[in-house]
């Protein structure tokens, strides 16, 4: 079974640092949601980094009740 952390991976391929760069994607769009597809598409284009890797930043970002998910789109959580 994979690791979702280890000691030995590449920490820019993180799940909190990928966390962290969609939720730059996040605030840099004009409403509070963007497309998977779109946030998938910039960050392996600017960050060469896989799919795996934007699933557990996404994963890790639901856990910590940071964003929701309405199918396609990633909406950022608002505190009330």
């Amino acid at each position: 079974m994979a690791n979702l952390f280890t000691k030995d991976e590449d920490l820019l391929k993180s799940a909190p640092f990928i966390g962290s760069e969609i939720l730059k994607q996040l605030q840099s769009s004009n409403d509070d949601r963007v497309s998977i597809f779109d946030l998938a598409k910039n960050l392996r284009k600017t960050n060469k980094i896989t799919a795996r890797s934007i699933y557990y930043g996404m994963l890790f970002l639901y856990s910590l009740d940071l964003v929701e998910f309405d199918e396609p789109y990633l909406i950022k959580n608002v505190a009330d």
